[in-house]
């Protein structure tokens, strides 16, 4: 089944992740902080779903923009969030255009890094940085399991395979952070040992995180 088809089926079910906003309120609040980004920043949210992450940016003062190639999905956003002021669109990143570029770009287990070339193709990401500002701020986050749990439709990408996709850029800095650290650590989430500990964590319990690499747009 064609990725579009499979969403636009799922998104036709409310809150299909079963995401639970007060311990995502957390790991979002903790992210923008620890990026700088202020209130009123333009964010463009890619494979945003149902809407729930361009909710998360809208409630700290973001102006968002969430696409997706679902149009059950979208459809699912505006009926929830579109009297807050974001919007969204069915788009493909991959052809889409906008009148500006974004002071921020938030890209969360998008289908688009879900291959086992991801190490090595970067064309995704180039694609990405086209709409972004110079010196704007690039959130890249996937889902992820260090443990020895398999799954048949999902790639588990490696922290290695994560540095070596943004080898180009010498002031990525890479993390592992699942949201109940997020929810305890709050800003001090983002440091090697809360990743050391984390990915510990998942390999001896199995819980899942979020690989997350942040960086500025070089000129």
């Amino acid at each position: 089944m064609p990725i579009a088809d499979f969403y636009n089926e799922s998104y036709k079910r409310q809150n299909y992740f079963g995401y639970q906003r007060w311990i995502y309120a957390s790991y979002i609040s903790s992210l923008i902080a620890f990026c700088e980004l202020k209130k009123g920043a333009s964010i463009l949210d890619v494979g945003c779903g149902q809407g729930f992450f361009s909710y998360q940016f809208n409630m700290h003062g973001m102006r968002v923009h969430g696409i997706d190639l679902s149009e059950a999905g979208v459809n699912m956003a505006k009926s929830q969030y579109g009297e807050l002021g974001i919007t969204f669109s069915v788009e493909d990143i991959e052809t889409a255009t906008f009148p500006e570029q974004f002071d921020c770009i938030f890209v969360r287990s998008c289908s688009l890094y879900n291959t086992d070339a991801f190490p090595v193709q970067k064309q995704a990401t180039q694609n990405l940085l086209r709409h972004l500002k110079v010196g704007g701020t690039f959130i890249f986050a996937y889902n992820s399991n260090f443990s020895s749990k398999k799954s048949p439709k999902w790639r588990y990408h490696s922290l290695r395979d994560v540095k070596q996709h943004f080898s180009n850029y010498p002031d990525a800095e890479i993390f592992f952070l699942n949201k109940i650290a997020a929810y305890f650590f709050r800003r001090y989430s983002f440091t090697p040992f809360v990743t050391r500990l984390n990915i510990l964590l998942s390999s001896l319990a199995g819980v899942g995180g979020d690989l997350l690499c942040v960086f500025r747009k070089p000129q």
